[in-house]
């Protein structure tokens, strides 16, 4: 591929056609977080589905209950794409230059397409794993029309929750550790007896004509409800393998769009995009939400990895003033590792799309492909099994959100 400029034509992506087939959910990851290129290799790509292959949502690795921000925003809502990236995308993950070119895309897109609007809608927790504040609060609006009779069941959890919320994911969950036990069941139990009250009503609102606003009421519970369990199990366990909540409904997040009836190119970390479960560091295992969605879908799912081998990755590191929820450094690349996917492309173009299914049977050495990129270090994983393609980018550089540490 000879180009990652936004505005040119995405002819030189047709062999993507051979790779996306007929399925229903194409991922597209990334190795880290806020690199310049993996965005624009992500925006290529979605255009090109988008525009030639009819796909109709973008689902982002961004809180489901904050962004909504973004997909009233593409379509025509108010206020500036600094504002709805900020407002929509957690962890700072909006706030650069190439994600607010996609969004003014696709809200070009929408103004000047005759058909249905190309949405983009988040799939995470809220807050990314930080408070479940913000989804009760969405639940509350709701129940004040449809369900008063469960608002004191409601603000039972709203004011546990109060004790610990924060929007800086680890300070929540650092939080609600020295919440005393028996106000987290207080917690865990309103929040099932909400649940059990919400699906109790479902039929009742879909035959009063409410069934969309009940069902999105009921998404919005089940994203603090998985956050809860996501907090009671990062304190027994660890975040490594509590942080597998967030893929659970993130692959239901888009499970509930693909049973609407449309497609959905997915962008997350190549890590949640993966259809190979792995271990932590304790040999427990953990399932990615590729996992999940390979198993709902089968070949209805493909999972693109994005990669590089030469220039800068990211890292997060330690909170600023002005980034409280933490700032994304610099790091150096380190060089392609022996049996690393890396290792295996030519950085003489300035990125490669590789069919890795195409290849499965005509590579001989498939299975020694055992490590990929993870920010500044490798991952041990079955590259051929875990991805059905590659994007390789030559070089990278970071975002103009990334710091360098140099500078501070």
């Amino acid at each position: 591929m000879e180009t990652l400029d936004f505005q040119a034509p995405v002819d030189d992506l047709e062999p993507l056609r051979d790779i996306v087939g007929g399925a229903q959910v194409v991922a597209l990851g990334e190795s880290s977080h806020h690199i310049r290129e993996f965005y624009q290799v992500r925006h290529r790509i979605l255009r090109f589905l988008v525009e030639r292959c009819g796909f109709e949502v973008y689902a982002l690795e961004a809180p489901f209950t904050q962004g909504q921000v973004l997909d009233s925003w593409v379509q025509g809502g108010p206020g500036t794409v600094e504002q709805a990236a900020a407002e929509g995308i957690a962890l700072s993950l909006g706030q650069c230059r190439e994600m607010h070119e996609t969004l003014r895309w696709i809200r070009e897109h929408n103004r000047a397409a005759a058909g249905p609007p190309l949405r983009c809608v988040g799939t995470d927790l809220p807050g990314s794993a930080a408070s479940p504040l913000p989804a009760l609060e969405e639940l509350a609006g709701y129940l004040r029309w449809a369900a008063p009779e469960a608002l004191p069941v409601l603000e039972e959890a709203v004011r546990v929750v109060r004790r610990f919320d924060d929007p800086v994911v680890f300070a929540a969950l650092g939080r609600y550790e020295n919440i005393d036990p028996g106000q987290r069941d207080v917690l865990t139990g309103a929040l099932s007896r909400l649940m059990a009250h919400m699906r109790r009503l479902a039929l009742v609102q879909r035959a009063r004509g409410h069934g969309a606003e009940h069902e999105t009421a009921m998404w919005h519970l089940r994203g603090a409800w998985y956050l809860d369990h996501l907090h009671r199990a990062n304190a027994a366990e660890g975040f490594e393998s509590a942080s597998t909540f967030r893929d659970v409904y993130m692959a239901e997040s888009v499970l509930r769009l693909v049973e609407g009836g449309a497609r959905v190119v997915l962008a997350a970390h190549n890590w949640h995009i993966q259809r190979t479960p792995t271990m932590d560091s304790q040999e427990r295992l953990l399932l990615p939400a590729g996992v999940h969605l390979a198993a709902a879908l089968g070949d209805g799912y493909r999972a693109i990895g994005v990669t590089s081998s030469l220039g800068r990755t990211t890292v997060l590191g330690e909170p600023t003033p002005q980034r409280p929820q933490g700032a994304w450094y610099g790091a150096p690349l380190p060089p392609p590792a022996e049996g690393s996917i890396e290792a295996a492309f030519s950085t003489d173009r300035l990125w490669t799309l590789a069919d890795l299914r195409a290849a499965r049977p005509q590579i001989h050495d498939a299975a020694s492909f055992r490590h990929s990129r993870m920010a500044d270090y490798f991952l041990d994983l079955p590259v051929f099994e875990a991805f059905d393609a590659i994007a390789h980018v030559s070089r990278t550089t970071g975002t103009d959100h990334v710091l360098e540490r140099a500078a501070r």
